[in-house]
């Protein structure tokens, strides 16, 4: 904005010392200065303004005047045109002002700070809340106005306990504004001490803020800028532009990439509100955010890049998570849907690996899944879509299974001599419930005949029988098994205790002539862990494997 006439209410008071004179100001006396500061405010824009002149005397040291004033802005709506930024509210301003003359150049320097009341601000339709008062002081290393009939600058420093904007869930505290103009060149530098989101939990941890806005002539306002945390984890830089002939602007942020130790302290180091979603988080992150504002407001969006993310999401872990996931909204975080990742492990009870999501996330804090597909014993699961929110997952997701190789899946289960061909298709419902992930009433069967064979060099004691025996009769079934159909089916939670059955009907060959048979069998225990033997073998695949060593050299 022209800060020239931001400080009017100053610059009227000594334009009017400077065309009475500093002798004649005292004979003039406080009343007509007052009258001709105001008539020279509302000239410049503010046709509410008021100055009142209190006190008028020789300062301290006979170098000028000091001079006791109140000036009101009056409706800052009356003004916004001037300033060229839609603001609305009042100010009043006080205190004292000495004044004095250097050649043919009139010097105001404040006499210690002038108390600032704000009252109903608003910017650019934002509300903003100063709960303590605020203070105009002239800045350090000069005073507050030079003024002669051929230039004015203006060196002013606004210091304000603390901002809120609460309509964007902002506080700034130990806010300093430093304003100058000299000549065409304009220059505003902001520093907040801290920036905090007040939503709970916050997007981001509180951070320090420093912005410089510059503008020549009548040029759109230059801005640049940088903020980071305390620990200097989260560091980014800000650049953009205002137009105040629009009235509108924009300002990119890019955070520069953090790298998340698996023993650190995760998400909470960043971002609250992402550590509610996924806990013990480790990996490589990135992104950017714009923030725009016009007469209409203020919008924001984002990007967020991932590489090699881990963690735990409630009962369901993950690892290998890379993509890029842009934002519609920042606050409240908005996703929109069709965003894609690829997830190296996604462990639901079945560890799931190679997989691809297609998601959302909507402003109801629900997870909105439209296609999800992973690659699981030689074969794939696809998902059907779902919504679930993530702090709290609660409903059942199905998973339909296909190409599933009965050799890959028993290769999981690591069993000694034991062995199988065929391909199994099915589906295994996933149920969330509060911290638990129950799969029930899992199926999978067989597409065509194939084999299973059991046939260890030293059998558990438990399947040892005597010959004739029903024991040694299953041995002797299952050596050299032709099924013409194999049925699974599992139930149990994840972490805990699964059941599955195994049902097959078909014949060996050599065991009673071939004589079909019927066998069903029950197995239950911690299956979960069984199935997750050899896991750390088997979860990366060489293809996913490859392109996450890739993604380190390009974009996603």
């Amino acid at each position: 904005m022209r800060l020239g006439r931001a400080m009017a209410g100053t610059a009227a008071v000594a334009v009017t010392l400077g065309v009475v004179g500093l002798g004649g100001a005292i004979l003039a006396g406080p009343a007509l200065i007052g009258g001709v500061a105001t008539e020279l405010l509302r000239d410049s824009g503010f046709a509410g303004a008021e100055v009142t002149v209190t006190g008028l005397r020789i300062a301290d040291g006979w170098d000028g005047l000091r001079l006791e004033f109140t000036a009101a802005s009056g409706p800052l709506e009356a003004a916004a045109k001037t300033l060229e930024v839609p603001l609305a509210g009042r100010v009043t301003l006080s205190g004292a002002l000495r004044v004095g003359m250097d050649g043919g150049t009139l010097i105001v320097s404040p006499d210690g700070c002038l108390p600032a009341v704000v009252e109903k601000l608003t910017v650019s339709g934002q509300a903003l809340v100063l709960p303590q008062e605020a203070a105009v002081c002239a800045a350090p290393d000069g005073p507050l106005l030079r003024w002669s009939p051929s230039a004015m600058s203006i060196a002013a420093e606004v210091k304000a306990p603390r901002l809120d904007a609460p309509a964007i869930g902002l506080r700034a505290d130990q806010l300093v504004l430093r304003l100058g103009q000299d000549g065409k060149g304009r220059q505003a530098d902001a520093i907040v001490a801290k920036l905090t989101n007040t939503a709970k939990p916050a997007p981001v941890v509180p951070l320090a803020v420093t912005l410089r806005a510059v503008q020549e002539g009548e040029q759109p306002w230059s801005i640049a800028g940088t903020a980071r945390d305390a620990p200097g984890l989260l560091q980014v830089t800000l650049n953009g532009s205002h137009d105040q002939t629009a009235g509108a602007g924009r300002v990119e942020v890019v955070a520069k990439p953090i790298a998340l130790a698996p023993d650190g302290p995760g998400l909470a180091a960043i971002s609250p509100l992402a550590a509610t979603f996924l806990q013990k988080a480790s990996g490589t992150l990135s992104g950017k955010a714009t923030i725009a504002w016009d007469a209409k407001g203020m919008t924001t969006a984002g990007q967020a890049t991932v590489k090699g993310l881990a963690g735990v999401a409630g009962p369901v872990t993950v690892a290998g998570v890379a993509g890029s996931v842009t934002l519609s909204s920042l606050s409240p975080p908005v996703i929109p849907a069709g965003q894609k990742l690829s997830i190296g492990l996604l462990d639901v009870g079945v560890p799931l690996t190679d997989g691809t999501l297609l998601f959302g996330y909507g402003r109801d804090g629900r997870l909105d899944v439209g296609h999800a597909e992973w690659r699981w014993a030689g074969g794939t699961l696809r998902a059907d879509p779902f919504k679930l929110a993530p702090a709290a997952p609660k409903g059942t997701v199905t998973l339909h299974a296909e190409g599933i190789d009965a050799a890959k899946l028993l290769e999981l289960i690591a069993v000694d001599g034991l062995e199988a061909s065929g391909k199994l298709a099915g589906t295994l419902p996933v149920v969330f419930a509060e911290d638990t992930v129950t799969l029930n009433g899992g199926v999978l069967e067989s597409a065509a005949p194939g084999t299973l064979r059991y046939d260890p060099a030293n059998p558990p004691a438990a399947l040892k029988g005597e010959e004739g025996s029903p024991t040694a009769m299953l041995m002797g079934a299952l050596t050299d098994f032709r099924y013409d159909s194999l049925r699974i089916t599992i139930d149990g939670q994840a972490g805990g205790e699964l059941s599955a059955g195994l049902s097959l009907r078909g014949a060996n060959p050599s065991f009673y002539d071939g004589y079909p048979v019927a066998l069903n069998l029950k197995l239950s225990g911690a299956l979960d862990r069984i199935l997750r033997q050899n896991l750390d073998v088997y979860r990366i695949p060489d293809t996913l494997r490859d392109r996450m060593t890739g993604f380190d050299q390009k974009d996603p």
